[in-house]
């Protein structure tokens, strides 16, 4: 089983979602670096990534996204990915996505905090973004599929609260959720 991370747009090697690692030690972690793109590239460039990562997903991996890197997580499912399980934090995805019957869960981490992923929806409505694309990061999971578990980080009263688009990853946040991402990512080791 491998680990896949993909990042967000405008930030590629500098991705915030590569503090991630430290707290998967012990699996097999892929960092999907595809490079800075920006909002109005996702329409082509995010199906192109897909085509490219398609081939490097065995079954039972599992995914992690942080923004963008969600919607295109969420492309590779929706084209057959043998994705066991993903974890979409602050994701620009719709609220309502449609799981594939392959896919046995989904955690979203979402803060209404988070209002990159309010313009996302809008960036999608108007068609100039990844079709996609939504405020999945800023509402949660409106759907009704039991596979989707959502976790509001900015109420949690388990964790430190998150507030933003990127905070999930701070240094002292990031130490209290990646222990959280680490026992998701066990539930399918």
């Amino acid at each position: 089983m491998k680990i896949h991370l993909v990042h967000g747009i405008r930030t590629g090697p500098d991705s915030v979602v590569k503090n991630l690692i430290p707290y998967l030690a012990g699996f097999d972690v892929r960092y999907v670096d595809y490079g800075y793109e920006y909002e109005l590239e996702t329409r082509i460039v995010n199906p192109m990534i897909v085509g490219a990562m398609l081939p490097y997903i065995d079954d039972g991996d599992i995914a992690i996204g942080h923004s963008n890197g969600c919607a295109i997580i969420y492309e590779l499912m929706s084209r057959g990915a043998p994705i066991r399980a993903a974890a979409f934090i602050n994701g620009a995805l719709e609220q309502n996505f449609v799981l594939p019957a392959q896919i046995e869960k989904v955690r979203v981490y979402w803060n209404a905090g988070d209002e990159i992923t309010e313009a996302a929806k809008i960036g999608a409505a108007i068609g100039v973004t990844d079709r996609d694309w939504g405020e999945l990061g800023h509402a949660g999971y409106s759907g009704s599929d039991p596979r989707v578990e959502n976790v509001d980080c900015g109420t949690a009263s388990y964790r430190i609260a998150v507030s933003g688009h990127s905070d999930f990853f701070t240094p002292l946040k990031l130490a209290s959720w990646g222990p959280d991402v680490n026992a998701f990512v066990r539930e399918f080791a």
